[in-house]
């Protein structure tokens, strides 16, 4: 058994032996009845229904014509008269034990009389006296069985591989242990019934009793099982011990049963079916409430209740509504039993999870349809007591019906399916606002915002960047709990998880819509970069040309007036220039590098001035990088403050400090010298200028006077 769950091949490939074997067994059986070759059928209802011939029986000796009443049969020892009950297919239509009784008694003596060497058949005609005719029972031929038999076989069967499937998926269940009971079961009932159903005439009265008991085992052990079922999945409600009691007392009433010691069928076979079935609607009730915030365990749950609701709703249509309204012929039972093959897909579904969360809209859909079909029989039928017409009560339902349902139907549906508040071509607005944001986290933290209020999740968390994320469709996973939505660009993956707060799945619907999403925002992003590279290109171009005729104009005037105070200047202004052209690159520079720079002119120009400098800065600096604008901005700022502290207030002591927290860069620069408050400053366009460009940044500029030192304070972010 193992080896067999280990292999799921195996598993199935066994059990389709199994029944291929069961198969040739029980028609075996079948052939080894004696055959008349008479295509008998019932014809008129009450005490005025007959047996007669449905075609010619060439066969018989004269031959026998069509539409002839079929009397009696007679082995010579001993004759019986031919009664519309010999006919049926399922004792179960009987309602009292003595009636089964009779009715097995009277198959066994039809079955001593075919297996005697010729059967005399009594006939009459309407215009005729009775007449005899003789046949010699033969081997029944295997086209004879019809297809009934063969289609209740494939049904039972397919059940139970249906169960075996799933429960080799998921093996340590108990859902699906009982699902594969449920199947087990099911064959139990169904091959007895293909058996007894497809006879010609009769069977032995103790085969047909010990076939009939089987059937009602197999039902009742189904019952049991489906009970069961809905206790334990998709939450269990009880300890697995408490199922010990479903087939103690359903075995019990069994028992009652097959022993005919019950009153009569109703309560013997009918009402532990209907106790079942009532108690797993309740059950399932009870599951709908227990799995309240739990998606996936109620959409597992919706696919038992409409797969349920679909079979019983088909069984009423097709089986109870013709014999009702006499619309068209009821459905056979050997057919009906086919429409527990749609309760098995759904269960099976269900259990094996399979696209759970694309059960939503057309579960609601189908559901809706059943109870148009629902509102179009009921009004029918009640037009049709009232005294209307067949066509005027038709015409007035489909009016009535059209009028007022199909309206609230749509209603209900916009309601119930949650639709996407915002249209894809509403949201271009805010994508573009997206795609031009300054920066990669300003975009990220909008793009978040955005699928937060699409699809709001309970949970929505951001990947780490990655250099190789491309653009690729959103994808829903975890059987819709998760939706994926890919990498654009600078913009990390996301991974939402648990639908509206909690209370659905992601469909494929929502995969579509945010694979649209990301189709127009990977097309906005890639715009956005086009502009960003042709304005690196022109900044590129502007600083060549500022390097290749200011600069050199500035380098030839450094050298011709060399020595002179219009050489500094020239030099000054070679500085700001190189700066600016730095500024313009759009390539990182090391922070350890720039620091140096920084320092080295900190300390040319201080000691010019005739007054120390102190530097210091965190070791941890020099693997920092540092983006070309914010090494322009920092520079901008050192060079300002210590000429504004050198020409001011002609300090003897100056200390610079660069430390790094949290991203941010710190500058602190202190001096001394001619100080005072800076609420009694008037900033002039220096320090003016110095303020705006950090607060662009995103940084900062404070200044305050300690023990008449003045301290100035700068920060902003370093990527």
């Amino acid at each position: 058994m193992n080896r067999l769950l280990v292999r799921p091949s195996l598993a199935l490939l066994t059990v389709a032996a199994t029944c291929v074997l069961v198969v040739i067994v029980v028609t075996v059986v079948a052939l080894a009845q004696p055959w008349l070759g008479l295509p008998l059928q019932t014809t008129g209802e009450g005490d005025a229904a007959t047996v007669i011939l449905a075609a010619e029986a060439p066969t018989a000796n004269p031959p026998i014509p069509k539409d002839a009443r079929v009397l009696q049969l007679s082995d010579g020892l001993q004759t019986l008269a031919l009664k519309p009950t010999d006919l049926i297919e399922e004792p179960d239509f009987l309602d009292t034990y003595p009636e089964m009784d009779d009715f097995f008694a009277r198959q066994n003596q039809l079955a001593r009389i075919l297996r005697a060497g010729e059967v005399s058949v009594i006939w009459q005609t309407t215009e005729e006296h009775p007449q005899a005719s003789m046949i010699r029972p033969q081997h029944r031929p295997l086209a004879s069985l019809g297809t009934p038999y063969w289609y209740q076989l494939a049904v039972g069967f397919a059940a139970l591989l249906i169960a075996t499937w799933v429960y080799v998926l998921r093996p340590g269940q108990w859902g699906t242990q009982l699902f594969l009971f449920t199947g087990m079961s099911f064959v139990l009932f169904t091959v007895p019934a293909a058996l007894y159903s497809s006879r010609e005439l009769a069977l032995p009265g103790v085969l047909f009793r010990t076939l009939s008991s089987m059937n009602h085992l197999g039902a009742n052990a189904f019952g049991c099982a489906l009970v069961g079922l809905f206790l334990m999945y998709p939450r269990p409600l009880v300890k697995p011990r408490t199922l010990l009691w479903l087939p103690l007392v359903f075995g019990l009433w069994f028992a009652l049963d097959a022993t005919h010691s019950a009153p009569d069928q109703d309560w013997g076979s009918r009402t532990p079916i209907m106790a079942q079935m009532l108690l797993a609607i309740v059950m399932g009730v009870v599951q709908w409430r227990t799995t309240r915030g739990k998606p996936v365990e109620r959409a597992s749950l919706l696919w038992f209740a409409l797969s349920s609701l679909v079979s019983c709703s088909l069984a009423v249509l097709l089986v109870y509504v013709p014999s009702f309204l006499g619309w068209f012929a009821p459905l056979p039972q050997a057919y009906a039993f086919g429409l527990f093959l749609v309760m098995y897909l759904g269960i099976a579904l269900g259990l094996s999870k399979y696209r759970l969360f694309d059960l939503g809209e057309w579960a609601y859909r189908v559901i809706l349809w059943l109870g148009g079909i629902a509102a179009v029989m009921a009004m029918d039928a009640a037009l049709l007591t009232i005294g209307l017409g067949p066509s005027l009560s038709l015409g007035t339902t489909v009016l009535l019906v059209g009028a007022l349902y199909f309206p609230f139907r749509q209603w209900l549906l916009q309601r119930l399916l949650r639709r996407h508040g915002a249209r894809l071509d509403s949201l271009l607005p805010e994508i573009t606002r997206i795609t031009f944001l300054a920066g990669a986290p300003e975009q990220q933290a909008a793009w978040s915002a955005l699928l937060q209020r699409l699809f709001d999740p309970l949970e929505l968390s951001v990947a780490p960047p990655s250099a190789t994320t491309q653009p690729k469709m959103a994808h829903v996973e975890q059987d819709g709990l998760v939706l994926q939505v890919g990498g654009l660009a600078n913009l990390a993956p996301c991974t939402l998880r648990y639908a509206g707060g909690g209370a659905r799945l992601f469909t494929t619907r929502d995969a579509q819509w945010a694979s649209a999403l990301c189709e127009l925002m990977a097309d906005m992003l890639t715009g956005r970069l086009s502009y960003e590279a042709g304005v690196a290109q022109e900044r590129l171009r502007i600083g060549r040309d500022l390097h290749d005729n200011i600069g050199a104009r500035l380098l030839k005037m450094i050298h011709q007036l060399r020595g002179t105070p219009t050489a500094e200047v020239a030099r000054e202004a070679m500085k700001d220039l190189r700066t600016s052209i730095a500024a313009l690159d759009s390539h990182p520079v090391a922070l350890a590098d720039a620091l140096a720079d920084w320092r080295a002119e900190a300390s040319e120009r201080c000691e010019a001035a005739g007054c120390t400098m102190q530097w210091e800065q965190q070791t941890e600096l020099t693997e920092t990088p540092l983006s070309s604008h914010t090494k322009a901005t920092l520079e901008a700022v050192v060079r300002e403050l210590l000429t504004n502290a050198l020409k001011h207030a002609a300090p003897t002591q100056v200390a610079v400090s660069f430390a790094l927290q949290e991203q941010r860069l710190q500058l602190q620069l202190t001096h001394d010298g001619a100080v005072s408050a800076p609420d009694s400053w008037k900033d002039g366009y220096g320090m003016r200028n110095l303020r705006a460009r950090l607060k662009e940044k995103g940084g900062s500029l404070s200044a305050a006077l300690r023990d008449q030192t003045l301290l100035f304070q700068a920060e902003l972010p370093v990527s």
